[in-house]
């Protein structure tokens, strides 16, 4: 579980128990590292090493760099992970990392358009037809939905938004409320083998017919009255605000360069590779000028919602990055083969403004 105060004090009966050279390595997903090392005599043998369910199955390895582990910590996980056959990626230690990070926009996207009319299997058929390996409603249902509702409650804030979860919260604190996590709390009332957003029985699954009706009910709390959401709509809010935070996640140095947030997308989250990688993507086949015109809207939309309805929470991923827009000002430019346009004006833009992360200082 992700609880602060357990972590530590595994970290320390770890400490106890082994050698000074002996490496203390942690999955977490949701918590400061930084923190959970301070409590040892010495920081430097700790580093994340956050492996994606399943994790048998799963070929990427997030490594995370903390503001103490030492070179011997960092090479030896990375070899570690080759070791294993995982594809290892070296990032630094901000909230969510690159992938959950990256996924907390595309999800509170997900609930938003579903709010503004959207169906379930709409949003879902949406990302599977762009070429995503499951919708975002389906994979809610496979991690479970009550990971964020536990952090939410621990934190004694049930409207808490963080960079790795943001709201609307109301369907999915229902769905909790009742015990209905997903794949991995069966029904058997209802002879399902799981019971989240949608009903799974056996291989099949359907949208729970309780949950049609509490999204009318919460539309009407709210004052919302449902439209036609396009699907196009529906990709662009999904994708380009979790480019946008790709593109953050650069600009503070927390990611070495695009490349790596591709291959953690591949690898780790089911982005089709035939497209890239979520940054590979941006340059190549949208463009960064697009990608900016349209977050601009969103952003504005985003930001009359929850300035007139109080019952939404506010939210900055549509607010267009730095990078981004000198990305979109150098558009069309040439560089040498294996370049990206992204990683040129990163270099410079690092030089200029160096964010608070390990790799902006490359």
């Amino acid at each position: 579980p992700e609880i602060m105060d357990l972590k530590k004090e595994v970290f320390l009966d770890i400490e106890k128990n082994t050698k000074p050279d002996c490496l203390i390595c942690t999955n977490t997903s949701g918590l400061n590292i930084d923190d959970i090392a301070a409590v040892l005599k010495d920081p430097s043998r700790v580093m994340g090493t956050h492996f994606f369910s399943p994790a048998n199955v799963m070929q990427l390895l997030e490594n995370i760099r903390t503001s103490k582990s030492s070179t011997r910590t960092l090479a030896t996980g990375m070899a570690m992970g080759k070791l294993i056959n995982k594809k290892c990626i070296m990032v630094g230690n901000c909230d969510g990392f690159v992938g959950n990070r990256m996924i907390a926009p595309y999800a509170g996207e997900a609930k938003m358009v579903l709010e503004e009319g959207a169906t379930v299997e709409q949003i879902d058929k949406a990302a599977t037809t762009f070429g995503m390996a499951m919708g975002p409603m389906a994979l809610g249902d496979l991690v479970g939905l009550e990971l964020f509702w536990k952090q939410r409650q621990a934190a004694g804030d049930m409207n808490k938004q963080t960079k790795t979860y943001y709201g609307p919260y109301e369907l999915t604190d229902w769905l909790c409320e009742k015990g209905r996590f997903g794949l991995k709390t069966p029904d058997p009332s209802i002879k399902a083998n799981g019971r989240g957003v949608f009903i799974h029985q056996g291989r099949d699954k359907y949208v729970d017919p309780e949950v049609v009706a509490k999204m009318e009910e919460i539309r009407k709390a709210k004052g919302i009255t449902a439209r036609k959401v396009s699907d196009e709509e529906i990709c662009e809010r999904m994708f380009f605000s979790m480019i946008n935070e790709g593109f953050k996640i650069l600009e503070e140095g927390y990611v070495a360069r695009s490349s790596d947030i591709d291959i953690v997308y591949i690898y780790g989250y089911g982005f089709p590779p035939s497209k890239g990688g979520p940054m590979f993507y941006a340059e190549n086949y949208v463009g960064f000028q697009k990608i900016l015109e349209r977050l601009k809207v969103y952003d504005a939309q985003a930001k009359e919602r929850f300035t007139k309805n109080k019952a939404y929470l506010p939210i900055d991923y549509f607010e267009p990055s730095k990078l981004l827009e000198a990305c979109a000002a150098k558009e069309g430019m040439q560089v040498f083969p294996g370049q990206t346009v992204i990683d040129v004006v990163l270099k410079d833009f690092r030089k200029s403004s160096p964010g608070p992360g390990p790799f902006s200082k490359l």
